[in-house]
C-alpha cells in the first residue's frame, strides 16, 4: 500500500492552525498526514510582546493557538520562523506549506518548499492581466501603505483591511472595494466564510490566498 503524502504546515504562529488547515485539507481533497509547527510555539504572552514591530517596520498579523491576533515584526517572524522550517525539513516530508504570504524564506535542502507570496502574487498578476481595477484585502490597516505584489501591474490597485482573527470587518472591506473586477485576499488566515461577506459586498469575483495554494498542491498531491 503507498504511503500517504506527509505535508508540513509552518505558522510565524502557533500551532495547530485550526482556522486554516483543515479548510485547505478539505479544498486539496486527497488523504495527507499533517505535521504542524510554529514560531511562536511554547512563548508564553511576554515573550510574543518582544517580538512585535519596531518603529517603521512591516508587520504581520498572525493567530495564537488560543485564536487570539498577536502583530510581529516582520525581521522577527522570519527570525523565528528560519529554525522551524530548518526542523520541518529533516523530518522526510513530502513538502512543507507555510502559512503566511509575505515572508522571506530560507532554502530548504531536502523538501519542496510552498511560498504562498509566489504563488499567490503569480495568479493575481496572472488574472489581473486584464482589469483596469483590482482590489486586495489585508490584515492590518498599517500594512496598506507598504503592500506590494511581486512584479509588474497594469490595472490600478486599491487596498484595504479586514483581520481573519480579530473583529468582523469583511462585509466593509467588501465595500471599500466596490467597482473593482477582482479582488484577492492576501493571507493565509481567510477563510471562505470571510470570503463570501466581502464578495458579496463588492460584486466581483474574490480569491483567498489558501485557496489559490491549496488548488497547487492538490495538484502536486494527484496522481
Amino acid at each position: 500500500m503507498k504511503a500517504r503524502p506527509r505535508i508540513g504546515f509552518a505558522t510565524i504562529g502557533q500551532a495547530p492552525r485550526s482556522d486554516t488547515v483543515p479548510a485547505i485539507l478539505e479544498e486539496i481533497g486527497v488523504p495527507v498526514d499533517v505535521v504542524e509547527a510554529g514560531a511562536l510555539d511554547g512563548l508564553d504572552d511576554e515573550a510574543i510582546a518582544r517580538l512585535g514591530p519596531q518603529p517603521g517596520e512591516y508587520t504581520f498579523a498572525t493567530r495564537l493557538a488560543d485564536g487570539r491576533q498577536v502583530v510581529l515584526g516582520k525581521a522577527a517572524a522570519e527570525e523565528r520562523l528560519a529554525p522551524v522550517l530548518a526542523r520541518l525539513d529533516r523530518e522526510g516530508l513530502d513538502m512543507i506549506v507555510v502559512l503566511c504570504a509575505g515572508t522571506r524564506l530560507p532554502t530548504l535542502d531536502h523538501t519542496l518548499l510552498i511560498e504562498p507570496q509566489r504563488i499567490v502574487d503569480a495568479m493575481t498578476q496572472a488574472l489581473a492581466a486584464n482589469v483596469k481595477s483590482l482590489g486586495i484585502v489585508l490584515p492590518l490597516e498599517r500594512q496598506l501603505a507598504n503592500f506590494h505584489l511581486e512584479g509588474e501591474l497594469k490595472a490600478q490597485v486599491r487596498v484595504t483591511h479586514a483581520s481573519p482573527y480579530e473583529g468582523d470587518r469583511f462585509s466593509q472591506a467588501g465595500a471599500d472595494l466596490s467597482g473593482c473586477e477582482l479582488v484577492v485576499m492576501h493571507c493565509m488566515g481567510y477563510t471562505p466564510a470571510m470570503r463570501a461577506k466581502v464578495a458579496r459586498a463588492c460584486g466581483a469575483p474574490t480569491l483567498t490566498a489558501p485557496r489559490i495554494v491549496a488548488g497547487a498542491l492538490k495538484q502536486l498531491l494527484s496522481n
